[in-house]
């Protein structure tokens, strides 16, 4: 997890920018366009803003949950952000379905229960049943379309 720290024009704390990362390597050079973290020079170039973070697995579990509620009651970070990554971290599945549930939701997959954003377990499983359907009939065409092809 990084996130960004610095002064607002009145000189207070301002944090923004909670994300999920990638630790592949941690060197300069692994910083290129098309890697998900913050570039600590950029960063403090910016605004004079500092990348802060903490390893992902200090978020999951009992413990993750209740440093996640303790940083939302703090305002320490932004509680959308932190609801976000609570969902993604503590809720079996929802990491799996996270970039896939608005397409199920739209094609009639499901229709959330509680609120579009909050899903049940039973509404996971069935984006995931969904997603592997929708995967495999994409695999079949592509095949039955070589063959047509090979057999032209």
């Amino acid at each position: 997890m990084e996130w960004l720290a610095a002064e607002d024009t009145k000189g207070r704390s301002k944090v923004s920018g909670l994300r999920l990362v990638h630790r592949h390597n941690t060197t300069p050079k692994s910083r290129g366009p098309n890697r998900c973290q913050y570039n600590p020079g950029d960063e403090f170039r910016k605004n004079r803003g500092i990348v802060e973070g903490l390893a992902l697995d200090r978020f999951a579990g009992p413990d993750g949950l209740m440093l996640l509620l303790s940083l939302i009651a703090g305002r320490e970070l932004p509680a959308r952000e932190l609801i976000e990554l609570a969902k993604r971290v503590q809720i079996p599945g929802y990491e799996a379905v996270y970039e896939l549930v608005h397409d199920a939701v739209r094609e009639g997959v499901i229709a959330p229960s509680i609120s579009s954003g909050f899903y049940l377990q039973s509404e996971i499983w069935d984006v995931l049943k969904w997603a592997k359907y929708r995967a495999s009939v994409k695999t079949n065409n592509v095949e039955r379309q070589n063959r047509c092809v090979v057999s032209h």
